[in-house]
């Protein structure tokens, strides 16, 4: 169903409209009740042979959300819902700032790639 629909709908748009569609889609699933205990009972893994330590941290399992997807820290505990070993959040700064001209994201189907020049956009957290 992915590679037949998903996908194929998700590349008629803009690389980065597509991320903002998803992002939004995960943050209005979340609010159904249930869906984020169907996740964990889904995606969650409890077994052993999935543990990874790397420099004395331990990880549930090796497979990671790696920065930039989630740039506000806006949606972490929903992804983490979806079995990911670790998340990194995106470089948060404390005055919004807008990142690099559009456009700025590009996808490279051939070698299922996506080059990401989006900078540090993000909303801002002020410390205080």
């Amino acid at each position: 169903m992915y590679k037949s629909i998903i996908r194929p709908l998700l590349f008629k748009l803009d690389p980065e409209e597509a991320h903002h569609l998803i992002f939004n889609t995960l943050k209005f699933i979340f609010k159904i009740p249930g869906v984020r205990f169907l996740s964990k009972m889904m995606f969650d893994t409890t077994d052993k042979k999935h543990h990874k330590t790397v420099m004395g941290l331990t990880f549930k399992n090796p497979v990671g959300l790696a920065a930039g997807f989630d740039k506000d820290a806006l949606l972490y505990e929903e992804l983490s819902c979806l079995g990911f070993g670790f998340i990194e959040i995106g470089t948060l700064t404390p005055l919004a700032q807008p990142g690099n001209d559009k456009p700025r994201m590009f996808r490279l189907p051939d070698y299922k790639g996506l080059i990401n020049r989006m900078g540090f956009n993000n909303g801002g957290r002020s410390c205080n």
